[in-house]
């Protein structure tokens, strides 16, 4: 089982430069990717992309490389004829004025376009480089989201524990109700007559009763589900969304005994699973 949530940072060094690679991810229902990469980069971010959607069923999946601190440096040209330029311009607006004096060309180097610097290029070295620490690092970001996913696991099968236990009572609980239909329907019947009703059809009526608030199919149901819920728990691969719907039917299925059934006994356990599956459920939205 596989958490949608992971956080793994790598960093590394290059012929060129030193970088770290960052991988972030949260809860999606498709995969989602998100790449935030140096400029000289752009030309591989849809093969980047198509490595994240290999390896990531859902997620919404956030990468970001950094580059810091280059190694070599890169060649810088002074524009001449720009400063020239900039030079007699400063000269006549200071005589203008009237200033005197001389200024710096310190001033004049910092003006736009002056001082020009070849663009960075990525050597294919660094390239394979950084490839190599992206896959480090989307390994790195997997085993946090196993390592998430085993605890979910464990959470999970906790409630589906509780679960069962609460379904068990409420299945005994379930095979007293004709009887206590019976009871109350006679007890009730003898008030308004002042009489000892009908046998036959006291009967009668008790078994149309049992038989709307009869949940007998409605708990095999819901065992079953939780059967099937607890084989996928267990296993290996992309669950998320199965165990998702299964949690969804529980829901059903244990909304209708509530619907179904007057004890007030079977009430307040189906509370309890109610609250159980809805704990169930948010964890389901996290699961890869």
């Amino acid at each position: 089982m596989e958490s949608m949530t992971g956080y793994a940072v790598v960093e590394k060094a290059t012929e060129q430069f030193s970088f770290s690679i960052e991988i972030k991810s949260v809860n999606s229902k498709y995969v989602e990717t998100y790449l935030n990469l140096p400029r000289f980069m752009k030309d591989d971010e849809y093969e980047i992309e198509l490595l994240l959607k290999k390896r990531y069923a859902r997620g919404k999946i956030e990468l970001s490389i950094d580059i810091h601190d280059w190694l070599e440096s890169r060649p810088v040209m002074i524009n001449r004829d720009l400063l020239r330029k900039y030079y007699r311009e400063v000269s006549a607006v200071t005589e203008e004025l009237g200033a005197g004096g001389r200024f710096s060309v310190d001033a004049l180097l910092a003006l736009d376009g002056v001082v020009q610097k070849e663009r960075s290029t990525l050597s294919e070295k660094s390239r394979a480089d950084i490839f190599s620490g992206i896959e480090l690092a989307v390994e790195k970001h997997i085993r946090t989201r196993l390592r998430e996913g085993d605890a979910t696991r464990k959470d999970l099968l906790k409630s589906l524990a509780s679960i069962s236990r609460s379904v068990v009572r409420i299945e005994k609980l379930s095979k007293n109700v004709s009887r206590a239909l019976y009871d109350k329907l006679r007890a009730s019947l003898e008030q308004l007559m002042k009489a000892r009703p009908e046998e036959t059809r006291l009967y009668t009526e008790v078994a149309i009763l049992a038989d709307k608030q009869d949940i007998n199919e409605e708990v095999q149901r819901l065992r079953d589900h939780i059967e099937k819920f607890k084989q996928l728990a267990v296993g290996e691969g992309q669950t998320g969304k199965q165990l998702d719907f299964l949690a969804q039917e529980m829901f059903r299925e244990i909304n209708t005994i509530s619907s179904k059934s007057a004890s007030s006994e079977i009430a307040h356990l189906v509370v309890d699973v109610k609250n159980a599956i809805d704990k169930i459920r948010e964890q389901c939205r996290n699961i890869a």
